[in-house]
């Protein structure tokens, strides 16, 4: 078990891909030149070694956001022509390092399972362990309903199909459904979980790896402005929110700039960071660009903050009347069903919006 270790995070630039093909040279190289300027330097050897590298959100690929051509449809484009398969050329490039420096590496990337179907792309959060292995996946739940970028698909579309494959597997508990869609992977750095970018909005999200005991939650970001600085500020208070309420680290890496001509450079504002047990500010990059930051984590102090009964909010949940707050709304299971939304509009006509201003919940405007 390593107790205090260092947790760097890469605030890298992206560019678009059109075609996998492009990622190497696009954004891959780069990655791999970052690793090595930041593990060895922003780690303590014989205090803090660096034990985990984080990068943003679909940091190799970045959004296709020109016309899906020759496809209809944003996600048949990722799916057909951007997304890889985990593991594979791409990861085995940063197992290299991970192998190198001793170090797990993280990140997000447009994935496809060829078991789950060749035209389903998933938002994959993977960790690849310092022996070169890919041990962990997670898939982003909440893929944006009112986005404009219609380019990965939700576990939660896609039902017992996913169960199916998925249990047991990449950090699974077998049989247990909270786990098979929000593992928590028991490392010796800790028992790490995964969000990406809009899974962060839903509260109960981090509440599923914090019931599992999850540690160190790592938070892949996408963000775009004006989310980001104030005052807005939803990113930091995301991060800051659920470490407190979970008492948790979490590790938040946002992305650099946006290297695209039809797209403001700095509309991705920076501010990754890293949030001890408490809520507290550990680390903080609050300018945005391609940088990159590290701070100490240590497990021992948050294994002894849960032990002690004082005012432990896990511990003192009271869940039997919390489990009666919540009915089935948004439609689950939408592939088998052949409804997965192709437009926005279609993604919007699901929500059970009308159902909530009809039974006065939301009260309808004027």
């Amino acid at each position: 078990m390593v107790d205090v270790y260092s947790v760097v995070l890469i605030q890298a630039d992206r560019r678009d891909v059109s075609h996998r093909k492009e990622i190497k040279g696009s954004n891959l190289n780069r990655v791999l030149e970052l690793i090595d300027n930041s593990a060895p330097r922003l780690g303590f050897p014989f205090y803090a070694p660096t034990k985990l590298v984080v990068f943003p959100e679909v940091f190799m690929q970045g959004w296709h956001l020109q016309e899906p051509s020759p496809y209809s449809i944003w996600w048949e484009k990722v799916a057909k022509d951007i997304a890889i398969e985990i593991p594979g050329e791409e990861t085995e490039l940063l197992a290299k390092k991970a192998k190198a420096y001793g170090t797990y590496i993280a990140g997000t990337a447009h994935e496809v399972i060829p078991e789950i179907g060749a035209d389903v792309p998933l938002n994959c959060g993977f960790i690849i362990s310092p022996k070169g292995e890919v041990v962990y996946k997670y898939h982003k739940f909440n893929t944006g309903v009112s986005s404009i970028w219609l380019d990965d698909i939700s576990p939660h579309d896609l039902g017992e199909r996913y169960i199916k494959v998925m249990d047991g597997k990449y950090g699974r508990t077998k049989g247990d459904i909270v786990s098979c869609f929000f593992p928590v992977l028991e490392t010796e750095i800790g028992k790490i979980g995964y969000q990406i970018c809009a899974d962060l909005i839903y509260v109960e999200n981090a509440r599923a790896f914090g019931m599992q005991g999850c540690e160190l939650m790592i938070q892949s970001s996408g963000m775009i402005e004006p989310h980001g600085q104030p005052p807005q500020q939803q990113w930091e208070l995301c991060n800051r929110s659920a470490a407190m309420f979970n008492m948790m680290y979490v590790a938040g890496c946002a992305p650099g700039d946006y290297l695209m001509d039809n797209h403001p450079k700095n509309a991705t504002p920076g501010q990754s960071m890293v949030v001890d047990y408490e809520g507290c500010l550990i680390q903080h990059v609050t300018y945005p660009g391609e940088t990159a930051t590290a701070a100490v984590v240590n497990m021992d102090m948050l294994r002894r903050r849960r032990a002690d009964p004082k005012f432990n909010k896990l511990a003192s949940l009271r869940t039997e009347i919390y489990r009666e707050m919540y009915k089935p709304r948004y439609p689950a299971n939408l592939y088998e069903k052949g409804g997965i939304p192709k437009t926005v509009k279609e993604r919007q006509d699901k929500l059970p919006l009308q159902s909530l201003l009809d039974e006065r919940i939301f009260i309808p405007p004027a």
